[in-house]
C-alpha cells in the first residue's frame, strides 16, 4: 500500500497523508499529476488523502472505497419514528447493552447499534483488514451527518483492528451482551451494490468453531449471526434462525444466558 492525497492538495493534507503513511509504514508519494492508473504501477493499494476523508483504490477495480453509512442513517431515522429494526430484534438490544461486532466491515449495523444502547452502552467493532480499518474508524470520527442523532452514534463506536478470535480470546468471560458475526456472505447478493467497493479489501474467512466457541463464553446474553439464507453456518454452528424472512439474507441467534427474548 501507498498513500498519497488529491491533486493539487494543501498544505495540511499533504501533513495528515504523511502522518497515516509514517502510522501505518507504508510509502508516502507526492501525487503531483500521476493518475491512478501511473500509481498502480508502483502499489495494488492505493490509499488517496482528500479533504473530505480517505479513499482506496485496489488495482483492477475502477471505483474507489470509502465510508458512508448506508442504510442506518434510514434506519435510525425509522427507529425515532417508533418503527422496529430486525437487527435489533435479533439481538436483543437494549440501552446501556454493550455489543461487539466482531466483523465491523461499513459499521451499518454498528452505527445502530450505538444508537439504541446509547451513552450508557459501548459499541467495539472488530476489522481485521487494514484498509477497512482505516477508511471506516477515520470515517466515523469525521462523517458529518444532517441527523445528529447518527452522527454522536458514529462518535461513540470504538474501532479495533484485531482479527475477531484473537480478541475475543483476550476477553473476559461474559466481557459483551452480544456478540454479532455478520461475515461476507459465501454467495454474493447482487443487489448489495453499497459494498461492492469493499469487496476488493474484505476478509473472506469463514466463521470457526473455535470462534463461535469463544462467543460463548464471552457474551453475557446471546450471539447473534447474519448470513445468506442458505449459508451452512447456521445449522453448522447451532444457530436458531430469527425468523422467516423474504430476504437473500437472515439471523442466527444463540442464546447463552440472560433473558431470553
Amino acid at each position: 500500500m501507498i498513500v498519497t492525497t488529491r491533486h493539487e492538495a494543501p498544505p495540511e493534507v499533504q501533513e495528515q497523508a504523511r502522518t497515516f503513511a509514517c502510522k501505518f509504514g507504508v510509502r508516502f508519494v507526492e501525487r503531483k499529476k500521476m493518475s491512478i492508473a501511473r500509481l498502480h504501477e508502483m502499489s495494488d493499494y492505493i490509499l488517496v488523502v482528500t479533504d473530505n476523508g480517505l479513499r482506496a483504490y485496489s488495482k483492477g477495480t475502477s471505483e474507489p472505497f470509502f465510508f458512508h453509512p448506508g442504510m442506518a442513517m434510514l434506519r435510525i431515522k425509522r427507529l425515532l419514528n417508533g418503527d422496529t429494526d430486525v437487527m435489533v430484534q435479533a439481538c436483543g438490544l437494549r440501552k446501556g447493552d454493550s455489543f461487539l461486532d466482531c466483523t465491523l466491515g461499513l459499521a451499518a449495523d454498528s452505527i445502530v447499534a450505538s444508537f439504541v444502547v446509547g451513552t450508557e452502552g459501548r459499541i467495539v467493532g472488530l476489522e481485521s483488514e487494514r484498509i477497512p480499518g482505516i477508511i471506516v474508524e477515520e470515517g466515523l470520527k469525521r462523517y458529518e451527518s444532517p441527523l445528529q442523532e447518527a452522527q454522536e452514534a458514529m462518535r461513540r463506536i470504538e474501532v479495533v483492528p484485531m482479527h475477531h478470535l484473537t480478541f475475543l480470546r483476550q476477553c473476559e468471560n461474559n466481557s459483551f451482551d452480544i456478540v454479532y458475526f455478520d461475515p461476507m456472505f459465501f454467495q454474493a447478493i447482487v443487489t448489495s451494490e453499497s459494498i461492492a467497493p469493499l469487496r476488493p479489501f474484505a476478509n473472506y474467512e469463514s466463521l470457526s468453531l473455535a470462534a463461535i466457541e469463544e462467543a460463548k463464553r464471552v457474551a453475557r446474553r446471546r450471539i447473534v449471526m447474519k448470513n445468506h439464507r442458505e449459508s451452512p453456518d447456521f445449522e453448522n454452528f447451532g444457530f436458531m434462525r430469527f425468523k422467516k424472512m423474504e430476504r437473500a439474507f437472515t439471523y442466527g441467534i444463540i442464546e447463552v444466558g440472560g433473558e431470553a427474548e
